[in-house]
């Protein structure tokens, strides 16, 4: 994490999430400040809120109450434009349903983002393989997205959110269910992603991925409690750092 005298990226005031009026509200105001390249786990019960607070996070919701600044914005004050313009250019997405068009290629998949923002052809490919890369999937690019394991596809999500370079990484349960060694390398790339300045908050319960983060935010119905995440000392020990092949 390094965040030396740079501003918070995320400062939430005294938020109230909404919630389908056939599921209980969550409770409870949130409050919480989190700071350039901190990866940050949202723990908690499967009705606690977190995609619905992961959705106001990337500025496809908006909240119930309270005020939600990125970036020091103030993001009530934002017409619907101004948020999609704002998500485009600073926010990545990791939807727990990945959303990869299975007839097209995990190339294809990746480089969709960067055609919809108007990507030259040439830049647009470097940018696709230079991100499937990074999440240890380049030999994987001509396959057809059905071809892929779980957790390559939720790899494949990751690199496809990376395309933009965005500032803060939204993951919503990039590991739910796979197995525990890939849960290992998701877990280990958004730490790398998080030690290179990326802020990277996800929702999760998976142990090997929470083994990563800086620090864990539980949702309840009284209030979002930070705890600590796994100390660094035990992390070097967990099956996370086994499963990754990170233990002599």
């Amino acid at each position: 994490m390094t965040t030396g005298l740079r501003p918070p990226v995320v400062e939430l005031e005294a938020i109230e999430l909404r919630q389908p009026r056939s599921t209980p509200s969550p409770g409870g105001r949130i409050d919480l400040t989190v700071w350039p390249g901190e990866l940050i786990t949202l723990a908690g019960t499967p009705r606690s809120g977190r995609s619905a607070l992961l959705s106001v996070l990337g500025l496809l919701d908006r909240p119930a109450a309270g005020r939600y600044l990125l970036n020091g914005a103030d993001t009530s004050r934002l017409k619907d434009k101004e948020a999609s313009a704002l998500r485009g250019r600073l926010i990545g997405l990791v939807f727990q349903r990945k959303m990869l068009l299975p007839s097209r290629s995990v190339l294809d998949n990746v480089m969709l983002p960067l055609r919809y923002a108007g990507q030259r052809g040439p830049r647009r490919l470097a940018i696709a393989l230079g991100c499937l890369e990074r999440a240890g999937l380049a030999d994987r690019a001509a396959l057809m997205t059905w071809q892929l394991s779980a957790g390559e596809l939720a790899l494949c999500a990751i690199a496809r959110a990376l395309v933009t370079s965005p500032g803060l990484l939204l993951c919503d349960e990039p590991a739910a269910g796979v197995e525990r060694e890939a849960a290992a390398r998701i877990g280990g790339l958004l730490a790398a992603l998080s030690r290179e300045g990326r802020t990277v908050i996800a929702a999760t319960d998976d142990q090997f991925t929470a083994a990563y983060s800086s620090r864990s935010v539980l949702l309840g119905r009284i209030a979002a409690i930070e705890a600590p995440a796994i100390t660094a000392a035990a992390a070097s020990t967990t099956p996370a750092r086994e499963a990754a092949g990170l233990n002599d």
